[in-house]
């Protein structure tokens, strides 16, 4: 005698793949503990910003933290130091030479972080950590696009 599949069939094993997801995902669904990523690395970034008004940076100063995806990161601002931007321009004689700005300063900061790495990749907040990329410095009260000049790794 030849047997059908039916619908009782059918229930039983959607029932045990129900089953083995549940067992599968219980850690979730109970809520225990989630260990987060252990793939963390402590650095030191140093970033500079050029092209600021120094009225800009009343608002930024050491201690805080950056603010990236809509929340703050493990990320702080260890140093600020301002100077007088440094533009490059051309004399009576033709000659090529630097001059400080009257009006701009140019702004490092550095700062202290935990990255998330993955091989040679580093993740701060959704930006990658690389010398001489672009890298926004973003807190609560100021945000400026700057690059990354140095990356230590943190003792």
């Amino acid at each position: 005698m030849k047997r059908k599949w039916n619908w009782i069939d059918t229930a039983v094993v959607i029932l045990l793949i129900a089953a083995a997801l549940l067992f599968l995902n219980r850690e979730r669904l109970i809520g225990g503990a989630t260990a987060g990523p252990s793939n963390t690395r402590d650095i030191v970034v140093t970033v500079e910003v050029d092209e600021l008004k120094p009225e800009m940076l009343t608002s930024l100063q050491a201690g805080d933290q950056i603010f990236s995806q809509y929340r703050l990161q493990n990320a702080t601002i260890r140093e600020v130091e301002t100077r007088p931007m440094e533009i490059k321009a051309v004399n009576r004689k033709g000659e090529v030479q630097l001059v400080e700005s009257q009006d701009m300063v140019t702004l490092q900061a550095v700062i202290d972080a935990q990255v998330v790495t993955s091989g040679p990749y580093m993740d701060l907040g959704g930006q990658e950590v690389k010398v001489g990329l672009t890298f926004v410095l973003k807190t609560t009260e100021f945000e400026a696009m700057g690059d990354i000049k140095s990356i230590e790794v943190a003792q």
